[in-house]
């Protein structure tokens, strides 16, 4: 019988954090169908405007006269919660450079309004898709996700994750 070598940890630790990606991936958290480059213009599903409590098509947003910086939130995510009052600041300070729009799902009627209240959402036009069909069909599985759009309405970068004010402006730059 002979032993084998066992193994250094260094190849435990490695194993580990394979395990933990594969395993988080595929939950949405960090990655998949959200990233990347596609080319997709927003589609001409309605959506309801939490100011006005009318209905909109999501594709009224383009074409525009700046970039569009559309912002996927939901009441239940702790990141969007965390980022909501920066994502409305910023749209504030940067509103001739890009035009920041929160759509927001995945919770009940009444949890969007109160979103929208105990954040101060007052820079930037917030929308309501109560039954997900516009995140269904811009292929969004889970919130927070960001999708810049050229002036024309064609998508040039997504990304899941926390709002990232430097790579809209970047994205946007690009996009004008």
């Amino acid at each position: 019988m002979t032993a084998s070598a066992p193994q250094s940890r260094p190849t435990h630790a490695a194993l580990a954090l394979a395990l933990l990606l594969a395993l988080a991936l595929p939950a949405g958290c960090g990655g998949g169908p959200a990233d990347g480059p596609a080319r997709r213009s927003l589609p001409a599903v309605p959506v309801e405007d939490l100011a006005t409590r009318e209905r909109v098509e999501l594709s009224s947003l383009t074409p525009a006269s700046r970039p569009v910086a559309l912002w996927l939130w939901g009441p239940g995510c702790a990141i969007c919660r965390g980022d909501a009052t920066a994502v409305d600041r910023f749209a504030a300070r940067e509103r001739a450079r890009v035009t920041v729009v929160g759509l927001g799902s995945h919770g009940s009627p009444e949890s969007a309004p109160r979103f929208v209240r105990e954040h101060d959402l007052s820079s930037m036009r917030v929308l309501w898709d109560q039954r997900s069909l516009a995140w269904d069909r811009l292929l969004v599985p889970a919130e927070p996700v960001t999708i810049v759009l050229d002036r024309s309405g064609q998508e040039v970068e997504r990304w899941f994750g926390p709002f990232d004010e430097g790579r809209v402006l970047r994205a946007a730059g690009g996009a004008s």
